[in-house]
């Protein structure tokens, strides 16, 4: 067991990641509409990459499933990192990569998804909330398909499919999560709505945001905000951080 001089150690090592994070996201979302530099898709890969190892760092309270932390931590870690990887492929211009960093938000929403699924509520225990919740989401998620599907290259049809479900079952098992942190379905929350924010400004430009915000930036405020609850909720629920 270490020393509590070494806990404490690794929660300011925590928090500095952490500070950081948040300071990346700030910074890309002022360069995000400048013209584009070299730098810039390592800028918006920094937050995910550092939430990766915010969430490798995490202290866990001493319990009987202590051996199983740190399975959990590498999850939440390839989600993040793959979420990294999403970020700096969409970040080039013109779309180059786009389907790359589709199938790395695919990949990084399986790791969220496997680490959240044991610690939903059991479907045997949901009430009508935990129901309402679930089907309200494939409802939802469904619907949204079916209207953007007219706009979609032939290509993507499948994949996005594919990526629409995925993130339905990661927002489900968020959204009924046992974690005590009420950060983490808030942030998945963020996640999923961020991606519609993308979605409706990549494939229905009949579709125009009001106001003098542009759909980018809703979309990364959302969207960054959605990752650092995400990964604050999950070590919140497992560590002394309220």
């Amino acid at each position: 067991m270490g020393s509590p001089s070494h806990g404490h150690q690794m929660g300011e090592n925590m928090s500095t990641l952490l500070i950081f994070a948040v300071l990346s996201a700030v910074i890309f979302l002022f360069v995000r509409d400048k013209a584009y530099f070299p730098a810039r898709p390592y800028i918006k890969a920094a937050m995910c990459f550092l939430l990766s190892l915010y969430c490798l760092s995490l202290t866990p309270l001493p319990t009987p499933h202590h051996q199983a932390v740190g399975y959990v931590l590498i999850l939440m870690a390839i989600g993040f990192g793959f979420s990294a990887l999403g970020d700096y492929f969409l970040d080039f211009p013109k779309e180059k990569y786009f389907l790359a960093g589709l199938i790395a938000f695919f990949a990084a929403h399986i790791a969220f998804a496997v680490y959240l699924w044991p610690h939903m509520v059991p479907l045997s225990a949901f009430t009508l909330i935990e129901w309402g919740l679930t089907l309200g989401l494939i409802v939802l998620t469904l619907w949204f398909y079916i209207w953007i599907r007219p706009s979609l290259d032939k290509e993507l049809v499948v994949p996005v499919a594919a990526y629409c479900i995925i993130i339905t079952i990661m927002g489900i098992a968020a959204l009924t999560t046992t974690l005590r942190s009420l950060w983490v379905p808030v942030g998945a929350v963020l996640f999923i709505a961020s991606d519609v924010v993308l979605s409706i400004d990549k494939f229905r430009q009949d579709v125009t945001f009001p106001g003098p915000i542009k759909a980018g930036q809703i979309n990364w405020v959302l969207y960054a905000s959605g990752q650092i609850l995400l990964a604050y909720g999950v070590v919140a629920s497992m560590t002394t951080i309220p």
